[in-house]
């Protein structure tokens, strides 16, 4: 199953942040609207509505530890249908040395000699347990394998597990797709907001240039913390006059 290609952040603040910071530079920017239109007409209506929208549709779009938790479940759960093929696969070949001592034919077409090779891998444990099912399933062997006190129930599990670890593998790679287009919706709706958001602010230098209240206001980093420009203090009254 091909994954999605991942799409990159424009920016290096925590998602978190970023929201936060649009937050505050939107109703910054609704408060001197006309401001900015008057001198950047690109910023009219439907501009505030738009950022709006993608700020609120990043944060609808869960975070990055949802999916971890879920495609974690996904991975666990398969890895218990694979401990319990090993372990299914190991009871098989006791029971296979009792019934035929010393016949290392019998074990090599139970797939034995493969068993280290495959006892790991999600794609060779499930074809290890449908060749030792289809072996085991044979009359003659699977009466030997039942006097010897192993369950009819046991030698059908083979393939029942087979199957499962097959159909979870497909569920956890499912899991890992669906993470990454998660991701990748909510880095896309990031970065707009960051688009919009640094926009502003960039042309807020500019308006703001002589105001430093204002200008302060819109003071955006990526990285550290941006120096706001001094306050000029109000002028004392002179206690004379």
């Amino acid at each position: 199953m091909r994954h999605p290609e991942e799409v990159m952040r424009i920016f290096h603040r925590t998602d978190e942040e970023v929201l936060q910071q649009s937050d505050l530079k939107l109703a910054s920017f609704l408060e001197n609207k006309n401001v900015f239109i008057e001198r950047f007409p690109q910023f009219a209506d439907p501009f505030a509505a738009d950022w709006a929208t993608v700020t609120a549709t990043a944060r609808s779009i869960p975070p990055d530890y949802v999916s971890v938790s879920n495609q974690s479940g996904e991975t666990e759960a398969l890895m218990k249908l694979m401990e319990d093929g090993r372990n299914l696969y190991q009871t098989l070949v006791l029971f296979t040395q009792l019934a035929f001592p010393g016949n290392a034919a019998i074990l090599r077409i139970m797939g034995h000699s493969q068993y280290d090779s495959a006892r790991t891998s999600q794609l060779k444990l499930p074809i290890l347990l449908k060749t030792a099912y289809s072996q085991a399933s044979l009359p003659d062997i699977k009466l030997a394998l039942i006097m010897q006190g192993m369950r009819e129930s046991e030698i059908d599990d083979l393939i029942i597990l087979a199957e499962s670890i097959i159909n979870q593998e497909i569920v956890q790679q499912k899991a890992k797709k669906e993470r990454t287009l998660d991701a990748n919706r909510r880095i896309t709706a990031l970065n707009l907001v960051w688009s919009k958001m640094s926009l502003v602010c960039q042309c807020a230098k500019l308006l703001f240039q002589n105001d430093a209240l204002r200008y302060n206001l819109f003071l955006l980093s990526d990285s550290v913390t941006p120096t706001p420009i001094p306050v000029p203090a109000p002028a004392l009254m002179d206690k004379a006059q």
